[in-house]
């Protein structure tokens, strides 16, 4: 259940029982222990109640916890059976998967982004660059959240972009149309000219097969 709701997705108990394949009353008594762990937050409209994740460290826990699950798979396993996720999908509410992957190694090769520990700062340049491009890093600054964070990938096994700085970043790269949303899905689609604003932008390239050259 926590799993279907990693895009920032609010559902009712009813699917949220079916996507786990339980009962309603043992996703009823699942759904309690969850929101009791302070795991998820629930919203009334009508007779529905819709479950979502409390905040972005619960959605941060969950991939990290999946890099464990997936390690013990064959290589290339989550490539075969989900390879749109594997390639970009939302966590929570920033940028995963191997294009989420590249884009903080891309950031940081240009020193935009220094590492420190699991964090992250924004050096001058990188000031420059991203308000730049229309990032408001005052306002990411301002939220009451981490900043920039290394968010364990669990398909790629290393790091993505997470934090309010992460949020921002995706929201842009959705407000300027380089991705686009995938409907009932946390896959998320490159359009063509996203393509070209990654090259330009970011030196980011892909393959005709869909596969970041780094």
């Amino acid at each position: 259940m926590l799993w279907s709701l990693l895009g920032g997705e609010s559902r009712p108990a009813s699917e949220l029982a079916m996507l786990a394949n339980v009962s309603p009353q043992t996703a009823s008594n699942h759904l309690r222990l969850l929101l009791d762990a302070g795991f998820l937050k629930v919203t009334a409209a009508g007779r529905n109640k819709f479950y979502r994740l409390a905040e972005p460290s619960v959605a941060a826990a969950v991939e990290s916890l999946a890099v464990v699950v997936h390690a013990k798979r064959m290589d290339g396993a989550a490539q075969h059976s989900a390879p749109e996720l594997v390639f970009a999908r939302t966590c929570y509410d920033h940028l995963a998967g191997e294009l989420g992957v590249t884009l903080l190694l891309r950031l940081c090769e240009k020193d935009y982004l220094r590492e420190n520990a699991d964090a992250y700062s924004v050096t001058s340049s990188g000031e420059k660059f991203l308000t730049g491009i229309g990032i408001d890093l005052e306002s990411a600054r301002g939220k009451r959240r981490r900043f920039a964070y290394a968010c364990l990938d669990w398909s790629h096994r290393v790091p993505h972009l997470g934090g309010s700085l992460g949020a921002a970043l995706l929201d842009w790269m959705f407000l300027t149309k380089i991705l686009a949303r995938r409907k009932m899905s946390r896959a998320i689609r490159l359009t063509d000219m996203g393509q070209e604003q990654l090259q330009q932008l970011f030196a980011i390239r892909l393959t005709h097969s869909g596969t970041v050259i780094r």
